[in-house]
């Protein structure tokens, strides 16, 4: 059996330990958010379509580990195999390290290898997993004509059917990685000798932890860190708090005899102490809506971003209005069209809901965009929750016209972030549902990613789903802004 992976090799270039609990204590992994769920079956939905750009290949996908020696083995042979001219998924086995090649293509006596990436371009990271393809590759004696990476082309507009030679792009990355082989060989036999180590490697947390990747063991790793401590802070980068920590200031009194007392860390590290909020009021108050508006819409826009575009006239990753929800004060509800549960809501129409879905029919989506410059007509500011710039969002798709109505918009993670609010339910960032947490503890929110994933499930239950909760969304959206600007 094989010790290392293509995977492996590359949690084990970024620390050392995750890759010895990766193959030795693997039940103390954290658990996969429903996002970085979605982003692995993105790359393997990518990964199929682009088998269409070589076709007539062999897929070699084994269905159990234990079929690993036997693919290898089919794969040897089909090199020499003049049948077979592409292989998917072709596996190779050199100096106990184990590779997946997406696509190998029949290039006259030698083979073209093509690694798939379901991005728009390309990171460090994939020219890293390359260069181990290439290692293995290499020592196994298949001869290359090339090595490519492919991965989406940003301008390709779909119209009609998917045009797979022109939605993806290739670039030779063959220099790159013959250049890198000694620096993998070197690698590949550190990480290895990792795994034979009778007992867990010590590192110190650090940046590594979050660096490409989140890591899957920071549960394990930071078990001995206080839930209170000021490595949970944002006030300052991860290299200066784990600096800090490690020169000695290793608590939070010893941390606060090197601040400010009137500094952004020192109120953060109080809030984490007491566990309550901090937030620096006179900002906040100076962001205030003026003068205060006489009618508010609260706005909650489901916004889906496809890899492979769905619809006619859009390109990769562009993004199509999924469905909104708006409470505001003069709003009446339309919830005739709405699935049994969220009907049941009697004080709906009290509160002034409007809630708008295309989830069965994708291509409707653009019916969405005179609806909401209908209904966000009636009011003098919008208020929202969102990292990214929802005026942006409208102004592209005219929803909003001008820039001079752009001062509707009231950004909510704008304000707070501007205004450095902070509590320890934040921890590694502002979301929505982390800040439900800080402020309404007795609500529930569940992760944005998965309104997105029922959205998309293709199934009545999840569509009911996501509507209520777009809706509740909204309503932590809204009583945020009433405790702060009411």
């Amino acid at each position: 059996m094989h010790i290392l992976s293509k995977s492996t090799y590359i949690k084990g270039l970024q620390c050392e330990k995750a890759l010895y609990m990766y193959k030795k204590h693997p039940y103390l992994r954290d658990k996969l958010s429903i996002e970085q769920r979605a982003k692995f079956q993105r790359g393997t939905d990518v990964g199929v379509l682009a088998h269409e750009y070589f076709p007539g290949g062999v897929d070699m996908s084994p269905n159990f580990p234990s079929q690993f020696p036997k693919k290898v083995q089919e794969t040897m042979e089909n090199l020499s195999n003049p049948a077979v001219n592409v292989m998917y998924e072709a596996v190779f086995q050199y100096n106990d390290t184990l590779i997946m090649l997406d696509i190998l293509v029949r290039d006259g006596d030698k083979w073209l290898a093509v690694e798939v990436k379901s991005s728009l371009r390309l990171s460090d990271t994939y020219y890293n997993d390359a260069a181990l393809q290439y290692y293995v590759l290499h020592g196994c004696g298949v001869p290359l004509s090339d090595f490519k990476l492919m991965y989406l082309n940003a301008d390709y507009v779909k119209d009609g059917a998917i045009a797979v030679k022109q939605l993806f792009k290739l670039e030779s990355v063959m220099d790159y990685v013959v250049e890198r082989e000694e620096f993998v060989a070197k690698n590949v036999e550190r990480l290895k000798n990792v795994v034979t180590l009778p007992h867990s490697p010590v590192v110190n947390i650090g940046v590594q932890c979050n660096i490409p990747y989140p890591c899957d063991f920071q549960g394990h790793c930071w078990k001995h860190i206080p839930k209170n401590s000021y490595l949970f802070t944002t006030a300052m980068d991860d290299e200066t708090l784990f600096q800090n920590y490690f020169n000695g200031a290793n608590t939070n009194a010893k941390m606060l005899q090197q601040l400010d007392p009137d500094s952004e860390e020192a109120h953060q590290i109080e809030a984490l102490e007491t566990n309550s909020y901090y937030v620096d009021y006179k900002t906040l108050y100076s962001l205030a809506p003026q003068p205060k508006p006489r009618s508010v819409a609260f706005l909650n826009l489901l916004l889906h971003r496809p890899a492979v575009p769905e619809i006619d006239g859009t390109k990769p990753y562009e993004e199509m209005i999924l469905a909104f929800a708006l409470q505001g004060e003069h709003e009446s509800a339309a919830i005739d069209s709405m699935p049994p549960t969220i009907q049941r809501r009697d004080d709906m129409a009290a509160e002034g809901y409007f809630v708008w879905d295309c989830f069965e029919d994708h291509t409707r989506w653009r019916e969405s965009i005179p609806i909401l410059i209908e209904k966000l007509s009636h009011y003098e500011l919008i208020v929202c929750f969102t990292p990214q710039n929802l005026t942006t969002t409208l102004l592209r798709h005219e929803i909003i016209q001008n820039r001079e109505v752009g001062y509707k918009v009231f950004n909510l993670f704008d304000v707070l972030q501007q205004a450095h609010f902070y509590h320890p339910a934040l921890k590694r960032g502002l979301t929505l549902q982390r800040l439900t947490e800080a402020l309404f503890p007795e609500a529930k929110l569940f992760e944005h990613s998965r309104i997105i994933l029922e959205a998309t499930s293709q199934d009545l239950i999840g569509y009911q789903q996501a509507k209520e909760d777009l809706i509740a969304e909204n309503e932590m959206v809204a009583k945020t802004y009433q405790l702060f600007f009411k």
